[in-house]
């Protein structure tokens, strides 16, 4: 008799959770949990490529939900990422049962649903840059905003030349031009996928609004996404990297923005609870601090 062991015990329970999750939302399911980096964008084509590839009872479907939970990271990898799901399936959804920060928010918010619950949060659009130091990243909208706060000081004619003299020393020992330019390159290259993403994919069953009952135009799908893109980037509103936006501040006035709330869906919340919850432990216990699971099984990325 063959000795059973612990961690194919709970392997088994994972590949059965994301099996069950599969069923409720008639999807592939795909558990992402990592920083946004490269090579998460070579890993993620590679675990898509082979689910594609199964045959039998474990064909692929034409759907994918991606249940996500990550600190942020690069764009240009959320984007890589969103155009290897779009070339394999005709429909993605992004499931939020903790949090997705930064370049996290702007994947979940190029699928064509997005389901949190009041515990759930997004984030600020935010590119990092490093530090000084060399030893921690900085928000990237933290230090245009200090930057641009510094300029209005210099500017200011009411300061005496020894203030002026000492805060543009300060400035240019302390604000690299390069920087500035990467961080408001990055700002802007985040602000246009969501004005790209937006209508083609979470607007696209918009066609009527609510109020007049008017019908909806490409060009208020386009306005609706610049809205967004602005309030998310507003570094002044936010006033923290690491501020959550839950689902009450998505859907209010200024962001509004449709939500699926899992948690009012009882089965859909106990089936995501016990599979995000067991894989979060599993993955803590065996010290891996970032992965991906499928039908296929848990792929350790670090």
């Amino acid at each position: 008799m063959d000795t059973i062991k612990c961690n194919g015990v709970i392997e088994m329970m994972l590949s059965q959770g994301n099996v069950a999750i599969g069923k409720i939302f008639d999807s592939d399911v795909l558990f992402l949990k990592s920083s946004m980096y490269p090579p998460l964008d070579d890993a993620v084509k590679h675990e898509i490529e082979e689910m594609k590839a199964l045959k039998g009872k474990d064909k692929s479907k034409d759907k994918l939900t991606v249940i996500v939970e990550t600190n942020g990271g690069y764009v240009e990898t959320v984007e890589r990422i969103v155009s290897v799901f779009r070339q394999h399936y005709a429909s993605v959804e992004y499931v939020v049962p903790n949090y997705a920060y930064s370049a996290g928010t702007i994947l979940v918010l190029s699928g064509d649903e997005l389901y949190m619950d009041y515990y759930s949060v997004l984030g600020p659009i935010d590119p990092q840059i490093g530090s000084d130091d060399g030893n921690a990243s900085v928000p990237g909208m933290g230090y245009l905003a200090k930057f641009e706060e510094l300029v209005s000081q210099i500017n200011d004619t009411s300061k005496s030349a020894d203030e002026i003299r000492a805060q543009t020393a300060y400035l240019i020992k302390r604000f690299d031009p390069a920087n500035l330019f990467t961080i408001e390159q990055a700002i802007e290259h985040s602000k246009a996928l969501l004005r790209d993403w937006l209508p083609k994919y979470k607007f696209k069953a918009w066609t009527v609004k609510e109020t007049s009952g008017a019908p909806v135009t490409d060009a208020d799908r386009k306005q609706r996404a610049d809205e967004i893109a602005d309030a998310l980037g507003n570094a002044k509103h936010w006033h923290s990297h690491g501020r959550g936006v839950g689902i009450k501040e998505l859907t209010d006035d200024l962001i509004k923005l449709k939500v699926k709330n899992f948690g009012e869906n009882a089965t859909l919340n106990q089936n995501l609870s016990q599979y995000y919850g067991l894989l979060t432990d599993y993955m803590a216990k065996n010290r891996h601090t970032s992965a991906l699971h499928s039908k296929r099984g848990l792929r350790r990325l670090s």
